[in-house]
């Protein structure tokens, strides 16, 4: 009798231990779009860098912590911009070349990144050229 009851309290674990398990499956963020230009504002006397990344998340889209660009050109330098939310999905960021050591029609490598709070990441890989 003793048997049985440690038996099924047993397997009374093993159930909650597998129920606990399957109720959490991790996920990342989504990045499903990304728009990378620049052109010449007059009112700044400037060439003005657009950062746009569009971020969704399968769980909540609060999840989603930070974006970030990476940009390398042909010399090996980088430039990094950390996004701020926009909006729903939209995440950007604006830059005045001359506080950047980006150059306008130049070839770049781009990388963004999108992390949530549980340290998960999304990758997308592209490139600019005017």
């Amino acid at each position: 009798m003793q048997i049985l009851r440690s038996l099924s309290i047993l397997i009374a674990g093993l159930v909650i231990i597998v129920f606990m398990s399957g109720c959490y499956t991790p996920v990342s963020p989504d990045i499903f779009g990304v728009h990378i230009s620049c052109h010449f504002n007059p009112g700044y006397e400037d060439n003005m860098w657009i950062f746009q990344v569009w971020v969704d998340h399968p769980v909540q889209l609060q999840d989603v912590r930070e974006v970030e660009v990476y940009l390398y050109n042909a010399y090996g330098e980088a430039s990094y911009f950390d996004l701020r939310p926009d909006s729903t999905y939209l995440w950007n960021e604006i830059a005045l070349e001359q506080g950047t050591n980006l150059t306008c029609g130049r070839w770049y490598d781009i990388d963004v990144v999108a992390t949530d709070y549980y340290g998960y990441t999304d990758y997308l890989q592209t490139y600019y050229q005017k």
